[in-house]
């Protein structure tokens, strides 16, 4: 799409302070934390949390924890710069 001037429309940038950016990581860092416990307690099938971590509450945390950084990369760089997977977050 083009405007009046001939130039392309510019995106429009979300603008964050820097304590919801502070925020952002602090979770993901928790969130990373939870994925490394969830990984080890899935393996050696003991409980976390009071229950057995299932395949599929193990990819639940997974996705959880991509969702937020997604989030992090957008308010930090107006766009995902970092893709990841399930797949390669559980190595």
């Amino acid at each position: 799409m083009i405007d009046g001037m001939g130039q392309p429309p510019r995106m429009k940038q979300l603008r964050f302070e820097p304590s919801e950016i502070a925020e952002m990581q602090n979770r993901l860092e928790l969130l990373s934390a939870k994925v490394h416990a969830a990984k080890v307690a899935y393996l050696n099938r003991t409980p976390l949390d009071g229950k057995e971590i299932s395949y599929e509450a193990l990819t639940a945390v997974a996705k959880e924890y991509i969702e937020a950084s997604y989030a992090l990369q957008k308010a930090k760089f107006g766009s995902v710069k970092v893709k990841m997977s399930v797949a390669k977050l559980l190595r």
